[in-house]
């Protein structure tokens, strides 16, 4: 069942959406938390939303703080497991030797 809510959009998979956008509730909230950015703000890095898209994302992250918290602390988790295992680029690589031979 796909949950159509004002300005929001949850697909088959549960994802939830600003309509219309390409962005995720979840990204503009980390954004929000990340940078301490109010909606204004928010605005201004995404002109192509309006602010009652920003204001419904934002109500949406907190009715739903907990689980959003979560679910951004799950991807981080599995984002730092992924790098770690991919491990040093050649690029990371040769600017760490540059760094330690300047010094």
């Amino acid at each position: 069942m796909t949950l159509t809510l004002p300005h929001l959009l949850c697909d088959s998979k549960g994802t939830l959406w600003i309509d219309d956008s390409g962005y995720r509730v979840l990204d503009l909230a980390a954004e929000h938390l990340a940078h301490g950015w109010n909606a204004d703000i928010l605005q201004e890095n995404h002109p192509d939303l309006c602010l009652a898209q920003i204001h419904a994302a934002l109500a949406w992250f907190y009715d739903h703080e907990e689980e959003m918290r979560q679910e951004m602390h799950r991807r981080e988790t599995s984002a730092a497991k992924l790098l770690s295992e991919i491990g040093e680029s050649p690029l990371q690589s040769r600017l760490r030797q540059i760094k330690a031979a300047r010094c």
